[in-house]
């Protein structure tokens, strides 16, 4: 090579004789950097199953947190309210002022079939009643609603009242009734209102039909997470037309809160009996419906 010639390759190169390693000192090497390698992965698997364990207690604790932050963004209780009439009960249909003409033909021209009343209701503003037909109270009408309720809160739901709020308040409806008897004699509704009481809470009902003690006094009302409830309440009027909610008291486990229930946005409404009317109607027992002109109201079978 010329001198002071870079080569294209070059080699490193040592002085000396190459080292000599023994066939102890090979096997040793080769043992120590096994245990290295099999204590490392037992030190490894153990890390990573810790870990693992820690990792799925903290995932098990964000999805029940999860689940407690979405149940508190509901209200504690979900409840569907709608009117509930049974097939025993003599119905009283009430319209604040007389039938049109074709109310008139509707009812009277046509056949008579299960929702004849409700229909006309329907389109005529009326209030639908429950007639108890009690001469104690010759003006009475009750006005029948089924709460259908279930918990869905993070813990139980205690109920510590329940009442009926008046909105509005006037004299009964006297347009118009329409009278459809029926048998009577069943249960009373265990829970009822009385919406001329300044506040009107739940109170049991007795057989008579009187209103005792308040209900929840004497009934424990406590529904856990996903529990169904039923309750039937009636309320009842002597003496006007009323625009009203319902309203449950709560305790969360120490926080209070006031639930409103209503008729899907609208208020329910009663009427109790008015002095006179316009207009009168009764189902008749042949079929098909009769009108009585102007009067007091008169109970028919």
């Amino acid at each position: 090579m010329t001198p002071g010639a870079t080569p294209e390759h070059a080699t490193e190169q040592t002085e000396g004789p190459p080292a000599q390693f023994s066939r102890r000192a090979v096997l040793w090497a080769a043992g120590g950097g096994l245990a290295s390698a099999v204590v490392g992965a037992v030190v490894a698997e153990v890390a990573s199953r810790l870990t693992s364990s820690d990792q799925a207690v903290r995932d098990d604790r964000a999805v029940e947190a999860a689940k407690q932050s979405a149940a508190q963004q509901k209200p504690p209780l979900s409840v569907n309210a709608y009117y509930y009439d049974r097939s025993d009960d003599s119905g009283v249909c009430l319209f604040p002022v007389p039938l049109t003409g074709e109310q008139r033909h509707r009812l009277l021209d046509l056949p008579r079939t299960p929702t004849t009343v409700t229909d006309l209701a329907a389109t005529g503003d009326g209030v639908d009643t429950v007639y108890p037909g009690d001469p104690r109270h010759p003006y009475r009408l009750f006005t029948r609603v089924r709460l259908s309720v279930v918990g869905q809160w993070t813990g139980p739901v205690f109920v510590t009242q329940i009442r009926a709020r008046v909105q509005r308040r006037s004299a009964p409806l006297s347009g118009a009734y329409v009278l459809e008897g029926g048998q009577g004699g069943g249960e009373p509704l265990k829970v009822g209102f009385d919406l001329d009481e300044p506040d009107s809470i739940a109170r049991v009902v007795t057989r008579k039909l009187e209103l005792g003690a308040a209900y929840v006094d004497g009934h424990s009302l406590t529904l856990s997470p996903g529990e169904p409830l039923t309750v039937d309440v009636q309320a009842q009027t002597d003496r006007s037309y009323c625009e009203w909610v319902i309203e449950l008291d709560v305790d969360l486990g120490g926080e209070r809160r006031v639930l409103t229930v209503d008729d899907d946005g609208r208020p329910f409404r009663s009427s109790s009996l008015a002095r006179q009317y316009q207009e009168r109607y009764h189902a008749k027992l042949t079929g098909g419906w009769g009108a009585d002109g102007p009067g007091p109201f008169e109970f028919r079978i």
